[in-house]
């Protein structure tokens, strides 16, 4: 006895059209990609599509059910003819290269904000470890200044203290001098490197822009592509409904 269209499936006579739908995607979908290169799929992909073409369209599948015996309808489902639903629900919308392209664009964000975070903390840990040594200079330049001061004036004669003071005013001035222009450098330091991170991540958000607009591109060509192929399907359903009708007639 030949096979009918529910076995080329791989589906039971009593699945439902969602249950049919599944089966048919789950067969024929590895076999697109196979289908240029290998004759044997390509003819067993027609077959899949001529089988869904008639059972896919309740009033096609009403008249081909109409020629079974009830014995079909009778047996028992087995799980080799039942269609997985839950792998079928659980099969991808998106093509494995969109896909494989959407968790790359993933991970070079998770890459960069860890990055970034990173160089964040280290800048603010070489910041203040700059500032700390800066700060146990200065002490250091202000005690030598001091211990130095305090030579002179013990050694100095008593008749000279306006000259000491005034001498002390300016080295504390240069050394104030000489803080306040370590400090400008520190920050204008700090200011360019906050540059270069906000820099570094604009190019990393335009290049995860560039590739998602890339992959939402290659899904949209992915969609008419399907389109076509429905279109095709509904063209071949609507020739075999004609040649069904025509047969039916002659009878």
């Amino acid at each position: 006895m030949a096979r009918t269209l529910y076995q080329v499936l791989g589906a039971h006579p009593r699945a439902s059209e969602v249950e049919l739908l599944a089966a048919w995607q789950r067969l024929a979908d590895p076999l697109e990609r196979e289908a240029k290169i290998s004759g044997s799929a390509a003819e067993r992909l027609s077959e899949l599509n001529a089988a869904w073409a008639v059972l896919g369209n309740p009033e096609a599948r009403a008249a081909y059910d109409a020629t079974l015996p009830d014995s079909v309808f009778t047996e028992p489902p087995t799980d080799e003819v039942l269609p997985d639903l839950d792998a079928a629900a659980g099969r991808p919308l998106l093509d494995w290269r969109v896909g494989r392209l959407l968790v790359l664009i993933t991970v070079l964000s998770l890459l960069a904000i860890g990055w970034r975070s990173c160089s964040f903390s280290f800048s603010s840990d070489r910041a203040r470890a700059q500032a700390e040594a800066m700060e146990a200079e200065a002490r250091a330049r202000d005690a030598e200044t001091r211990a130095r001061i305090d030579a002179q004036i013990n050694g100095r004669d008593d008749g000279h203290p306006a000259g000491e003071a005034r001498w002390q005013r300016e080295q504390d001035e240069r050394a104030n001098e000489e803080a306040r222009r370590e400090s400008d450098a520190q920050i204008a330091a700090r200011e360019a490197a906050r540059e270069r991170e906000a820099a570094e991540a604009a190019e990393l958000r335009a290049r995860a822009d560039a590739e998602r607009a890339q992959a939402e591109e290659e899904a949209a060509e992915r969609a008419a592509e399907n389109r076509a192929r429905l279109e095709r399907e509904k063209a071949l359903l609507e020739r075999l409904q004609d040649d069904n009708n025509r047969a039916m007639r002659l009878h």
